[in-house]
Parts: C-alpha cells; structure tokens; sequence
C-alpha cells in the first residue's frame, strides 16, 4: 500500500473519534431527555418551582426536560439519588440546599451525600418564610400568639425540611412553647393539616404562604427574618412583631437560621458531571434566571427567582458547614432542631 492511501485510511479510521470529540455541549444536548429531579410532592413549590424552569431549559437545551419528582425523608430521598445518578450532564436537581445543609450539621440518619461534593449549576430562588395559622384560631397578630396558654403545634415533613427547623428556632428565640409533629409527606400535606385545624400552624416559603393566603385559607403572621416579603408586604418581620423578645441571643438564633435560608433552592448536577457540559448548563441556567421577560412571568407566576452565581454558594456552603460554627454552637444547634420540640 502506498504512503498515500496508508493515510488516508488512517484518516478514515479516525474520523469518529475526532468527529466525537468536537461535538460541542450544545450539540450534545439537542435532542435528548434530561431529567429535572426533586424531592417535593406534586403541587409542591419545589413540583411547581421545576416545573416552571422546564419549559425555559428545553428551549435553551433544544432537550426534552422531564420533572421528575421523589418525595419523601425531607427530600433526602431525592439528594441521594441525585448523588449516584450518572455524571453525564444528563440528571439534575432542584435542591433544598438550606435543608442539606442542616440534615450535615444535625448528623440526620439517611444522608449518603456530600453537599459539598455536588457541583453547583445555580441558586434559583431563596425567599423569606413566613409563619401562616389556621385563620380560627383567635391570633390576629404574633403577639396574640405569644400569650397563647397552649404548646403550638406545627406540622412539618422531616426535622430539617425547612418548616421544622426554622419553626423550632423561632419558637426557641422568642421562647415560645412549641409541640412540633413531622412524618407528613411534604408541604402540601402539613399545610393542609394546618387549614384543617388538625395543625396550628406551620412556616413556608413566601410563595407557598402568598397561595394560601390569598383564598383565607391560612393566616400569615409574621416573616422570620429582617426583610419583609415582597409577596406579603403587609406581615410584619419577626423583629418588627416581637421587639421586647428580640435580645442578643435570639437576634443570634434568628440570624444564623437566615444565612442557611440564603443558600435556598439550588441547581446541583450528580458529583464529576462532564466540565463542559456544567459549564453549559449554568451558561444556560444564568441566561433564564437573569432574563426580565422570564423573570416577570415567574413573578407573574407567584414563583419568584433570585439568581446566586455557584461560586458565591459554593463558598457560603463551605462556611456554613465547615468551621463557621463552635463546636458549642453546633451543640446547641442540633439540640434545638432535632430535639427540644418533639
């Protein structure tokens, strides 16, 4: 065979591989199905929150994007699949990053990831939570509440799904006797319990509360941070209804609980995801979460965005589950969140 032809079969031969290894991350995701996992129940703000965010990654992606929803053990159930799911760029999940955050600090059974191993793609949301009632009871603000002469009782889901242990640091900053029952399938379930009068009351996100608010299912009472909701901006901020309890210590406890509601709802990709194909997804994801006409019909939608870069939560995760705290101050932590309540 001729020097000629010999290179020329061997240009044949490699053609594939050299045609495969050019294929650029967007070529790669058009056409194919990419699953949107989270760990809500259906009609869930998370159900609702990747449902929203499908449309917009389809038509970026040329993909096809299936919700994928698995509830259950405050959303762990979810987290671990999303942790051994393949890294192809293919799976990604809509996560409860306070939530993981707080099932690391409070050693919760169940965890078999490592949230700081889970590549970031993006904060998609963090919003204020509110502490909504069953409109029967006889509280019209949260002082009313304060003199109550019985335990409060809150529904939650797990004792680090957001609404249990924001409840139970609320309820320990302002020494409030608090009865909190965990086990309901998700949010929707204990709120629901909640506008049966089967519960007291329970916190949610500004979103959640703003539906049930709306129909006067639910009464909202107070937000449990410094800001007021943009949703809600007539309910008080817990350091506006309570100043006579807000001292150094509970100002403290208040605080800490909102630097881990700062982490919100995150975009996470299965650990050593394909580099390029991450760097696609938050070039894409930072595109929609930064775009006005998407971000005035999540508005629109009552599910509001509030875009953080990966590498701001990526730092904020490190601090808040490496040393940021004392080992007494993790002490007293985990008792709060996991047993002073139950």
């Amino acid at each position: 065979m001729s020097i000629g032809a010999r290179l020329l079969a061997l240009i044949i031969a490699f053609a594939p591989a050299v045609g495969l290894a050019q294929e650029s991350p967007a070529d790669f995701y058009r056409g194919k199905t990419v699953r949107l996992v989270n760990g809500g129940a259906a009609g869930s703000g998370f159900d609702l929150y990747s449902r929203m965010l499908a449309p917009y990654l389809e038509k970026k992606l040329g993909a096809t994007v299936v919700v994928e929803s698995r509830p259950g053990a405050g959303m762990l159930i979810a987290m671990n699949h999303t942790w051994t799911s393949p890294p192809d760029g293919l799976t990604l999940m809509l996560a409860p990053g306070e939530g993981a955050i707080l099932a690391k600090l409070t050693d919760e059974p169940g965890v078999r990831f490592d949230l700081t191993k889970f590549p970031i793609v993006a904060r998609v949301n963090t919003a204020p939570r509110v502490l909504i009632v069953n409109p029967k009871l006889p509280w019209q603000t949260f002082g009313d509440m304060l003199t109550w002469h019985k335990p409060i009782q809150i529904g939650a889901n797990g004792k680090t799904d957001a609404a249990s242990d924001t409840s139970a640091v609320m309820c320990h900053a302002m020494k409030i006797a608090c009865k909190i029952t965990i086990g309901y399938p998700s949010s929707k379930d204990f709120a629901h319990a909640v506008v049966t009068g089967e519960m007291d009351g329970t916190i949610l996100v500004e979103d959640s509360s703003a539906r049930y608010a709306e129909g006067g299912q639910l009464r909202p009472l107070v937000v449990t941070s410094r800001e007021r909701s943009s949703l809600m901006p007539n309910v008080p901020t817990i350091f506006e209804a309570a100043p006579a309890r807000m001292d150094a210590e509970a100002t403290w406890w208040i605080d800490f609980r909102e630097d881990v509601r700062k982490i919100g709802r995150l975009l996470i990709v299965p650990p050593n995801t394909q580099a390029d194909r991450l760097a696609h997804l938050r070039k894409v994801v930072r595109e929609i979460l930064t775009d006005p006409v998407a971000l005035a019909d999540f508005e629109k939608k009552q599910q509001p965005a509030l875009y953080g870069e990966p590498d701001e939560m990526a730092a904020l995760l490190e601090r808040l589950v490496g040393s940021g705290l004392s080992a007494q101050r993790a002490k007293e932590v985990k008792y709060v969140i996991t047993e002073k309540y139950y």
